[in-house]
């Protein structure tokens, strides 16, 4: 094992992917990827590094966020592993500042990362999602219930027509997303926090057309609480609050319910971060 080699492996199973496989094709393979798969393994084992290139492909595939100390702490252990220890530590640590970990992030921000469980989606999975408005609709529905659904009470409960729900429901299903209960009735599977692809990662423009669906439901949504706040940074300073905001967002599903409860609905908690003007 060398520093990168342990460091991509730590950092594959803090994104959700349990195995070196399930990472490499559900981030959708060579098509994507641009290496193979024994190409991958010489990375975990330690054999061999990636090129920058392909490092920065596999930073987006650990659906980590650019200039935040996890994308830091990748890239610092490909250029330690480059240089080694003793030419790393007398020429470029010196030099360089590589942040490494989340300054601010409290011992309860980190204690949620923890205890959060996240399940990736693959690209295949963010493409039958995405096909169509009434399928994100019906997804959105589904993964926030744990009941068996079947096409009329789907289209009923999620604002659809009766042919889009049952079309949704055999699509999710067939990309694995959903468990057959019976004929034309399933169930959602899983307890853990969904998380799509990186925007780089997904096929072009699927990012976008995810973006015009959630834009489209929160305009037709009521604001239910806002807070905001306008600061004076510079932008790799402030790079080093994602992880925070990240957590945070996360922590939401403490209070999620898969059962319906008097007044529940489905609510959109975002973390925003706009660059306003130059100062």
């Amino acid at each position: 094992m060398t520093p990168f080699s342990s460091a991509l492996t730590e950092l594959r199973k803090a994104a959700g992917f349990p195995t070196a496989y399930r990472f490499y094709h559900d981030n959708g393979a060579q098509k994507v990827l641009g290496f193979s798969y024994r190409k991958y393994l010489l990375f975990e084992q330690g054999q061999t590094l990636p090129a920058p290139d392909t490092l920065r492909r596999l930073s987006l595939a650990l659906r980590l966020i650019p200039k935040t100390p996890p994308a830091g702490r990748l890239a610092a252990a490909w250029l330690r592993t480059t240089a080694g220890d003793e030419a790393y530590g007398e020429v470029f640590a010196p030099f360089i500042s590589v942040r490494e970990e989340t300054p601010g992030l409290s011992p309860a921000h980190k204690a949620l990362g923890r205890f959060i469980k996240k399940q990736p989606l693959s690209v295949a999975q963010a493409e039958a999602i995405l096909s169509s408005g009434s399928h994100y609709r019906a997804f959105l529905a589904l993964a926030n219930d744990a009941g068996v659904w079947a096409g009329a009470a789907l289209a009923r409960a999620a604002g659809l027509k009766p042919a889009e729900a049952a079309a949704a429901l055999r699509d999710l299903a067939e990309a694995g997303l959903l468990k057959k209960v019976k004929a034309g009735e399933y169930r959602f599977g899983g307890d853990r926090i969904l998380e799509f692809p990186r925007a780089e990662i997904m096929p072009p423009g699927l990012n976008d057309r995810m973006r015009a669906y959630q834009a489209e439901m929160l305009a037709s949504g009521r604001l239910a609480w806002r807070r905001l706040s306008m600061v004076r940074a510079a932008p790799e300073a402030l790079a080093a609050f994602y992880p925070v905001l990240s957590v945070s967002v996360s922590a939401a599903a403490a209070y999620e319910t898969a059962e319906p409860l008097p007044g529940s609905a489905v609510f959109a908690v975002e973390a925003r971060v706009v660059r306003l003007f130059d100062f």
